[in-house]
């Protein structure tokens, strides 16, 4: 005889796919409230931050912290400044890296070497993308935020570096993003 499971309830689902939930949401708000590409590209900039930082201090769940602190960042610094917010998110990675190298974390497998390559990879596209026509910058964020959510799904299987949940709301949120960036160049 075949068993068959009672229906989940909408709370159950929400209770287990909460970042899922987050993300959309968060996505969502970032559509509408974004002025223009500054924003977007400091936050794309910020993501893989969150991912080095993570590592530097070789805590999982201070993912959550690294991105409410970054975003915090992201708030109080108005997009009329003459400071870019992208360039104080690298700093902020050079302090990561090396208080990831003061704290022994190169030598572990992977970890810091990677997130690293990850910040060069993601932050140099996103630093092109503020200095080149506005039509191809916003491809170019677009596209990094779409890699990144690749990025995240990979961390996400491999349960490494960041909390599980901080990688599928990152994947939820660069992947709805991305897509929302193409739409609009569309």
């Amino acid at each position: 005889m075949e068993q068959t499971h009672p229906p989940q309830r909408w709370t159950d689902v929400l209770k287990h796919r909460w970042p899922t939930v987050l993300g959309i949401a968060v996505a969502a708000l970032a559509v509408f409230d974004l002025q223009g590409g500054t924003e977007l590209a400091a936050l794309t900039m910020l993501m893989p931050v969150v991912y080095l930082g993570s590592a530097a201090l070789d805590r999982r769940w201070s993912a959550w912290v690294v991105l409410l602190a970054g975003v915090a960042v992201l708030v109080v610094i108005p997009s009329s400044s003459e400071v870019v917010p992208s360039i104080i998110i690298l700093v902020a990675a050079l302090v990561f890296l090396v208080v990831g190298v003061a704290r022994g974390q190169l030598r572990k497998p992977g970890d810091l070497a990677l997130q690293t390559v990850g910040v060069l990879a993601f932050g140099s596209t996103v630093l092109v993308a503020l200095y080149v026509d506005p039509d191809l910058g916003g491809y170019l964020v677009a596209f990094a935020l779409i890699g990144h959510a690749g990025w995240d799904a990979y961390h996400y299987l491999r349960n490494r570096v960041v909390a599980r949940s901080y990688a599928e709301w990152c994947a939820v949120v660069d992947l709805l993003l991305g897509a929302a960036i193409l739409l609009a160049l569309a």
